[in-house]
């Protein structure tokens, strides 16, 4: 299935149009044009704030000669069909019909991070990408009601870096510099304790791919969150790395909300940029458990995410956002562990090379107690369960859902079975 194709499909075969109450093919709306998504719904106060601000955008882009075509799906989270009626009745955009689609919005809700209403995301118009232009487009249509900046193409990370990175060596011109390579990015600070007791660890793995074959195929930059420029100093002078400069605080500020920086220590990287141009690829978002983890570094630059993890090594990244098969294995002996963790790491692998592999599914085992495991089996009441394999479905972006499977002698055939049909939902608890 090509891009565009995945693209369209996600909003289902017709969307419905309220003015003319009438369904027309998603493809002959959606093909070839931004797309903005707004999540939304009838209950929720600040989205009724917020819609008539966006109708009055919507329609005043719509009667301008824009050399930009594009469209606006509405995906209701709203609780009935009767809300959804009464919401969308004087929208003059299209919307993903509210019967019989509840798995879909979700999904659609799920992809693009709509944790919180109103939600409004722009999409590119190019079918080989689709990428999210925008994740904060209700603040966008607020700073510019006119829509002169639409779509809100973001800066891209070379345009945001200043011109000189600060080395070892001395400054370093930021283009000529970085030009092909892959671009790990620190966020960190001398005040923050789990920083300082992260950087000794970057540093010796940054040593390391230094000193191997990978060592002129990328850079890591320190963006520091230190609160002067001493303490900037004192800290930078413990690692071997490159550093933005402290004083662009502009600079960092920027990079910082791009990535969406919420916690340090923080550590990512981006790939070169492409050869059609563009923005740089995020290759990892989350690399410090890597670090930590002890793997084998050379071997795995760049650090493509894998489908799976071992929730033993306090890798839980997307777990709470994330449809989740999780099988717990701490009691078992090192052969069937290893079993175990084959067959997971087969059927995930398979799933991504099949294209079936998909944003909202991620895959865990637990092979030793303790930490991330035992939080994990305490949230699902599963403390008692520990004498055999246990294997679960974990779905907490469905309002808390999970599926418990009776198989404790586990095959790939059982595994693929229970991801295909996991049967009854159950409900976590507080």
């Amino acid at each position: 299935m090509s891009v565009e194709s995945k693209f369209l499909s996600q909003f289902g075969e017709e969307l419905y149009l309220p003015s003319s109450k009438t369904t027309v093919k998603t493809k002959d709306v959606l093909s070839g044009k931004i797309v903005m998504i707004y999540f939304s719904a009838h209950w929720c106060p600040p989205c009724r704030r917020f819609t008539p601000m966006l109708m009055e955008f919507y329609n005043k882009l719509k009667s301008t000669d824009s050399n930009q075509p594009f469209e606006l799906v509405f995906c209701s989270l709203d609780r009935s069909q009767a809300e959804y009626d009464e919401y969308v009745s004087d929208f003059p955009w299209h919307c993903v019909p509210f019967a019989d689609t509840k798995d879909l919005r979700t999904k659609l809700a799920m992809t693009y991070k709509a944790q919180g209403i109103p939600h409004l995301v722009v999409v590119d118009n190019n079918p080989n990408k689709r990428s999210v232009i925008t994740q904060d487009g209700t603040t966008e249509v607020q700073m510019d009601p006119l829509g002169n900046n639409f779509p809100w193409t973001p800066q891209t990370f070379d345009e945001l870096l200043p011109k000189q990175l600060i080395t070892k060596d001395g400054l370093v011109d930021t283009v000529s510099s970085l030009d092909g390579k892959y671009v790990m990015l620190y966020f960190s600070a001398h005040w923050c304790p789990p920083c300082k007791m992260f950087t000794p660890k970057l540093c010796e793995a940054y040593k390391t791919l230094k000193a191997s074959s990978v060592a002129d195929k990328f850079e890591l930059l320190f963006v520091s969150s230190d609160r002067d420029e001493e303490s900037f100093q004192e800290y930078y002078g413990s690692m071997p790395f490159w550093a933005i400069p402290f004083e662009e605080r502009e600079a960092k500020g920027k990079i910082s909300k791009k990535y969406g920086i919420r916690g340090i220590p923080s550590l990512l990287i981006l790939g070169p940029v492409p050869n059609d141009g563009g923005d740089r690829p995020v290759i990892n978002a989350s690399l410090r458990g890597i670090i930590e983890g002890g793997n084998d570094l050379v071997s795995e630059f760049p650090f493509h995410p894998k489908p799976y993890a071992d929730l033993a090594g306090g890798d839980a990244d997307g777990i709470n956002d994330h449809r989740s098969l999780v099988v717990f294995c701490e009691n078992e002996d090192d052969e069937e562990q290893a079993e175990i963790v084959q067959m997971i790491q087969k059927i995930s692998q398979e799933m991504v090379d099949d294209n079936a592999y998909s944003s909202d599914m991620k895959f865990f085992y637990a092979t030793q107690p303790g930490g991330m495991v035992d939080a994990v089996r305490k949230v699902l009441k599963l403390e008692n369960k520990r004498d055999t394999v246990v294997m679960v479905l974990l779905d907490i972006p469905d309002n808390g859902g999970y599926y418990l499977s009776d198989e404790t002698d586990l095959s790939e055939d059982k595994i693929r079975q229970f991801i295909k049909d996991p049967g009854v939902r159950q409900q976590l608890k507080p």
